[in-house]
């Protein structure tokens, strides 16, 4: 018989997430986007909910020095990601996936998308 406390439990059970953060340098330049004013990246990581997603971009892009997460679009479980592209599921993000299932401390990133404009 399922509780409602059970079922909170349940919910709040870590899995994997995946988002897109956007990272800036701090300081205008930085080792990993030379000149650019910024970056998008594919994060994966495990999480029972999008704060903790959050705080796990800032630890790994923190720890990569001179740059900062800006923000952070769409994060959500894995198994609703898939269940919404579909077919359409980024093969990038498959083998970050892939890579993070049997490391429950995995924060993996992906490439990085440069941008030279600043639009803000």
């Amino acid at each position: 018989m399922s509780t409602p406390r059970s079922r909170v439990v349940a919910a709040r059970r870590k899995q994997l997430w995946i988002g897109m953060v956007e990272v800036r340098p701090l300081g205008g330049k930085s080792e990993i986007l030379g000149e650019m004013k910024g970056a998008f990246v594919n994060i994966v990581t495990w999480a029972v909910d999008a704060e903790e997603y959050r705080h796990n971009a800032q630890l790994v892009i923190g720890g990569l020095g001179g740059l900062f997460v800006s923000d952070v679009l769409n994060p959500e479980p894995v198994e609703d990601r898939r269940a919404r592209a579909g077919s359409d599921f980024d093969q990038n993000s498959e083998d970050l996936i892939l890579r993070a299932q049997s490391n429950p401390n995995a924060i993996l990133y992906g490439s990085f998308h440069l941008f030279e404009k600043d639009d803000a």
